[in-house]
């Protein structure tokens, strides 16, 4: 069944190649069908082609964080958070990245954000 998938995205991706909508669902099928460095390409792609989509960013930064480059997942995060600041993902993911790294300072003040930009009970 992924494969039947990935067959339409790549012909998706040859009638627009620069669709980051495209990449971002051949990055997941990829993933799916444990073709990891692939997948994590196509996902950076998407999250470069449209950087205005956060869950794009969040999900390239969870599956570099997944294949062990959580340094890397961290900075991504990060760029992120400056450019969508209230972004729940975003500041969760760096919550836990920081925490699983051992920042517990960093990861205390993402939390703080993160607990302002949550609804009030």
């Amino acid at each position: 069944m992924e494969a039947e998938a990935e067959k339409v995205l790549r012909q998706a991706e040859k009638i627009s190649p620069g669709n980051a909508d495209v990449h971002h669902a051949l990055g997941l099928s990829l993933v799916r069908q444990q073709r990891t460095k692939e997948g994590v390409e196509e996902l950076r792609l998407a999250s470069t082609l449209n950087t205005q989509n956060p869950r794009y960013i969040y999900v390239y930064a969870v599956a570099l964080n997944s294949t062990g480059d959580p340094e890397k997942a961290i900075l991504v995060l990060q760029g992120a958070h400056n450019q969508h600041p209230n972004n729940r993902d975003i500041l969760s993911a760096l919550v836990a990245f920081h925490r699983d790294a051992g920042n517990q300072e960093a990861a205390r003040s993402y939390a703080e954000k993160l607990r302002s930009v949550l609804p009030s009970p």
